[in-house]
């Protein structure tokens, strides 16, 4: 085995530890089952503050920004759903916003997460297993929210390398495309972690 594959197992490794997830505002780390952070003191409830207002349910894809066609639309539907063949255990959600450029997209969609209401034939466990791509579309930022069954399995710095990925079909303004490179980039490096980690669950050949 190279050192780059064994380092690559290493922090394979460290991020399946269970119940290790991070702050949605400072990025520290945490306990699962903790209800504050103790490096910045950020609660649960302090996303409620910062937005007071009922969210909706949180669809597959929630694109209340207005950033896509119908037929974009359908093919980011059937690529959620080839991912979703390949690795049954994530729940893929696609959600863009118009935000202002302060609003923290972590925070932001930590909230979602956690107080969006289920759709029908959604269940609290596959919450748990969300990965949420959230688009900013007013800043052209992007953020990655992982519940938090998802969250160990792939690090911060490895969800930025995919959201890189989105870079230059945002700036051709085509979201669509943005979107679908986000998808492949993220079966691809899933896919590299499952080799390298061993620990996939069955599923489907798609």
């Amino acid at each position: 085995m190279s050192d780059s594959e064994r380092n690559s197992r290493q922090r394979s490794s460290q991020r399946a530890t269970p119940g290790v997830i991070t702050c949605p505002a400072c990025g520290g780390p945490l306990k699962a089952d903790s209800n504050w952070c103790p490096a910045c003191n950020f609660t649960g409830a302090d996303t409620f503050v910062l937005f007071p207002d009922p969210p909706p349910p949180l669809l597959p894809i929630l694109d209340a920004a207005g950033i896509l066609t119908d037929d974009g639309i359908q093919k980011i539907e059937s690529a959620r759903e080839k991912i979703g063949r390949r690795f049954p255990q994530f729940q893929w959600r696609i959600c863009s916003v118009c935000l202002p450029k302060e609003t923290s997209l972590p925070v932001f969609g930590f909230w979602l997460l956690n107080a969006c209401p289920l759709h029908p034939g959604e269940t609290a466990e596959n919450r748990a297993w969300t990965i949420l791509l959230l688009i900013n579309a007013a800043t052209g930022q992007a953020a990655v929210i992982p519940g938090y069954s998802a969250e160990p399995f792939l690090s911060s710095d490895e969800w930025k390398s995919i959201l890189s990925n989105m870079i230059n079909p945002w700036r051709a303004k085509n979201p669509v495309e943005a979107i679908l490179r986000f998808l492949k980039c993220s079966r691809t490096q899933l896919e590299l972690v499952w080799k390298l980690h061993g620990t996939r669950k069955p599923s489907r050949k798609s």
